[in-house]
């Protein structure tokens, strides 16, 4: 029973020996991995400023000057900051896009009106020729 006992102790210190060492050597390589991380780049700094909480209740010009600020020495400042007209388009003013229902409605409770659509062939010339069959 002794030789067991002992035996068993030494399994258990063994094990919490090996798991000790595997520890040290992921604390080593943590170590390692953060001294050897590269900074962040200086021409990053204006993204970082728009995080900031001041920043989003700036108004355009205080935000031009947060980022500005947070620029690289050598870089020219922004003195304008407008985003092209294409960008600033709102989602709602694009058109609706037509859709072709590909199911016969002949079985239907309510009448379903379709609108007359022009398919151009350049699509698929396969659906040209359902729409053009009425949909059978």
């Amino acid at each position: 029973m002794l030789s067991t006992m002992i035996g068993s102790q030494l399994f258990v210190n063994l094990i919490g020996g090996g798991l000790l060492l595997i520890g040290l050597g992921l604390l080593s390589a943590t170590i390692i991995f953060w001294r050897s991380a590269r900074p962040d780049p200086e021409l990053l700094g204006p993204l970082e400023i728009m995080y900031d909480r001041k920043f989003a209740r700036a108004d355009e010009q205080e935000r031009l000057a947060l980022r500005n600020q947070y620029r690289p020495v050598d870089a020219d400042p922004v003195v304008e900051s407008e985003a092209p007209a294409v960008l600033s388009r709102e989602p709602d003013s694009e058109p609706l896009k037509e859709v072709l229902d590909p199911f016969s409605h002949d079985d239907d409770a309510v009448d379903v009106i379709q609108k007359p659509s022009v398919v151009p062939d350049l699509i698929d010339p396969l659906i040209h020729k359902f729409h053009k069959d009425g949909g059978s």
